[in-house]
């Protein structure tokens, strides 16, 4: 006689949709803010890791005056969203804190991005106007874009 099985775990997972991505002519001078709405400069460069070719960092650019005396930091990539809408990155870091660090010489960059930079808060952005209106869509996604996991127990048989 068998048993029926109990589902102890079911996970449902949306999709983000398509991938995209950007030019690095895109990114460049792009402005950062924080979730504040803080200026905190621009990107200014990038650093490639060779042979993986993934990008380690982006380079913000703080403060000074028509690029002198400027200060930099290495921000990981994955801290960063882009907002279409307002066409700028927003990353979770404090104003206060890029005033009161160093930054890095511009002769002597980094191995690796900066991540005690970052603030670790619950949701880094409030949702831009179309993040807003599709979560208040009642209707479900289609099919391909929920993909539901089952996970089941069967008893032992002894």
């Amino acid at each position: 006689m068998q048993e029926r099985s109990e589902v102890i775990l079911e996970r449902r997972t949306r999709s983000a949709g398509e991938e995209w991505s950007m030019s690095a002519d895109d990114i460049l001078k792009k402005n950062v803010i924080n979730p504040q709405g803080d200026d905190l400069g621009k990107i200014s460069d990038m650093r490639i890791a060779f042979p993986d070719g993934k990008v380690q960092y982006l380079v913000l650019r703080y403060g000074g005056v028509l690029g002198m005396a400027a200060k930099r930091f290495a921000v990981p990539p994955e801290a960063m969203i882009y907002r279409s809408g307002d066409d700028n990155f927003v990353v979770n870091i404090d104003k206060q804190r890029l005033d009161d660090l160093p930054g890095f010489d511009e002769d002597n960059w980094p191995r690796e991005a900066d991540y005690s930079l970052i603030q670790s808060a619950g949701s880094m952005t409030p949702p831009t106007r179309e993040e807003a209106e599709a979560m208040k869509r009642s209707e479900t996604p289609p099919p391909e874009v929920v993909t539901t996991e089952r996970v089941e127990t069967r008893p032992r048989r002894r």
